[in-house]
């Protein structure tokens, strides 16, 4: 195989590629879903932003966000302080 050949069979399997990744968050009512999937299996943001039709960054400020959102928060208002236990001493 030629690298033309090369570079025309690549070309296709991209776009068989994308139309598949299309096809799959379709179903999906929520922007931020779609972008957690494409995410998931291993698209770049860029990539992600093309086949969604949206500016570029986009994906990466939804990932911060859910990233964000996903991390455990710290209740400052309920701390609990470990008691101490008093020191024994040897007879």
């Amino acid at each position: 195989m030629d690298e033309k050949q090369f570079a025309v069979l690549t070309d296709k399997l991209d776009k068989m590629l994308k139309l598949q990744a299309l096809v799959l968050v379709k179903g999906l009512a929520k922007e931020s879903d779609k972008i957690e999937l494409l995410d998931s299996l291993g698209f770049k943001g860029s990539e992600i932003d093309r086949l969604l039709g949206k500016s570029a960054g986009y994906s990466a400020v939804v990932l911060y966000q859910l990233k964000k959102k996903k991390q455990p928060k710290e209740d400052t208002s309920a701390k609990v302080e470990t008691p101490t236990l008093p020191e024994v001493t040897a007879p």
